[in-house]
């Protein structure tokens, strides 16, 4: 048996915003459990700002993907995305920063892909800026899709007490049901199963929120659930996955928060996302499912507002961090290899 550190590439996102302070606060914060080796993937010149501006009193060691990554106590590993260009003032849409905020992540995955980190936990990128630099993903789950060339990817909210996975999500509500295809719904059920798995969860219970209220009433209030999700949900059952529903939307996450589900497969953004950010608050993090590397991020956005003021908080940073370490060691764990 191998003692196993995960190594988590922070992403810090758009330079104008708090991703780098909360990211700082969070790898240096004196009470966290030392279970995971953090590297930054950004601007060296923006985290020196920060940190003197924030009064954090650690070096900075800049790395490149044939280095070694231990690391050393009171030094912050950083992988060098940008430099100097990305000292923008805090609080202002940039191509300068869309392109800070790109080139991290697009370097933190080829560091997972070529094995060097094992999982990317992202600070909030702002989507206004990534325009302006011409990157026209709806977000980041969007972009590790395409520089991973995955096809079928699934937003996922993680928290303490509820856990959701999306059909879809940035999309306008009267094109939903046109977009929860038999196949899409078996792909974000297929997801959910093995996010659960890697979260530390065996034998998931995975629930599927109908589309219309009351999951339609057998089709008085929409056809959905008969045309579409009863029959996957039986074929996902007969794959041997515990998938029930679909379940009535205004009454699934009360009995997910008694414990009879561990997930539930939602249709639409704003079905998931009211229940977990009501609930969850701090504590819901945002997992890419389906992706073949490890994903996490806040779930919030860049605060502009307060940006450079020293009063981010980094509890979700806290949590994302933590959730990004539990899943690489899930996903080593359901390979079959012990760790301590």
């Amino acid at each position: 048996m191998s003692q196993f550190i995960p190594v988590v590439g922070i992403t810090l996102g758009d330079p104008a915003g708090i991703g780098t302070e909360i990211s700082l606060k969070a790898i240096t914060d004196p009470e966290r459990e030392k279970n995971f080796t953090p590297v930054l993937f950004g601007s060296p010149e923006v985290i020196l700002r920060d940190l003197t501006n924030f009064q954090i009193d650690w070096k900075i060691k800049v790395v490149t993907i044939d280095d070694d990554l231990t690391p050393v106590e009171g030094e912050i590993l950083v992988v060098a995305t940008s430099g100097a260009e990305a000292l923008i003032p805090y609080g202002n849409v940039t191509p300068a920063g869309g392109h800070a905020a790109v080139a991290a992540v697009k370097t933190a995955v080829e560091f997972c892909q070529q094995g060097k980190i094992n999982a990317i936990c992202t600070a909030p990128l702002n989507k206004e800026s990534m325009r302006e630099a011409g990157y026209h993903f709806d977000g980041h789950t969007e972009m590790l899709a395409e520089y991973t060339s995955t096809p079928s990817v699934s937003m996922l909210l993680i928290g303490r007490q509820l856990r959701v996975a999306h059909v879809t999500t940035h999309t306008s509500i009267r094109q939903v049901p046109e977009k929860i295809t038999k196949d899409r719904l078996k792909s974000v059920i297929s997801i959910a199963h093995e996010a659960m798995r890697n979260y530390g969860i065996k034998n998931p219970r995975i629930a599927v929120a109908g589309l219309n209220p009351h999951s339609g009433e057998n089709g008085l209030f929409g056809d959905e659930e008969n045309l579409v999700i009863r029959p996957v949900i039986a074929e996902m059952v007969e794959l041997g996955l515990d998938v029930r529903g679909p379940a009535s939307p205004d009454s699934v996450f009360i009995e997910s928060m008694s414990d009879k589900h561990d997930i539930v497969v939602v249709a639409y953004h704003d079905q998931g996302h009211i229940p977990v950010k009501l609930i969850e608050r701090d504590f819901a993090v945002n997992v890419s499912g389906g992706l073949p590397i490890i994903r996490t991020s806040v779930d919030h956005g860049t605060a502009f507002d307060i940006a450079g003021l020293g009063i981010a908080t980094y509890v979700n940073m806290n949590e994302a961090i933590a959730m990004a370490s539990r899943l690489a060691i899930g996903v080593k764990q359901n390979a079959g290899i012990e760790i301590l």
